[in-house]
């Protein structure tokens, strides 16, 4: 079993020897992936925003109108102060979707410059003479 103190050395060696074998092979994103990743954008900026549906607030119960009529009674009487809840969950929720979106931005740019500089390393690596 390997100390704490040595855990990142060896993990990090073992995904070396891992990626030399092939195991972690560059996948390039393809036209479907950013396709797929717009429409759960999208899907994010949906969810966001909250509109409650007031026609769904009824009673299923038998014989439930008297409970329906109390419950949309209710909703109709405390409507400003549901209102004003809605609207900060959705600014918090449209606040944590930019806040999403920057950090995959930041995500793309470090994989692109991570990319770009392995791409470099090999191509130094095929340059350099053998040392017979």
């Amino acid at each position: 079993m390997t100390s704490p103190e040595h855990a990142l050395e060896h993990a990090r060696a073992a995904a070396a020897t891992m990626r030399a074998q092939g195991a972690y092979a560059v996948e390039r994103p393809t036209r479907q992936d950013d396709d797929a990743a717009a429409d759960a954008l999208e899907n994010l900026f949906e969810w966001a925003m909250i509109d409650p549906d007031l026609r769904e607030v009824r009673s299923t119960r038998k014989l439930g109108a008297p409970v329906t009529l109390l419950k949309r009674g209710l909703v109709r009487l405390l409507q400003q102060y549901h209102a004003e809840l809605i609207s900060q969950q959705t600014r918090f929720n449209v606040h944590v979707l930019g806040h999403v979106r920057r950090l995959e931005t930041r995500i793309e740019e470090l994989e692109r410059i991570v990319g770009s500089a392995e791409t470099e390393s090999g191509r130094e690596h095929a340059r350099e003479p053998d040392g017979e």
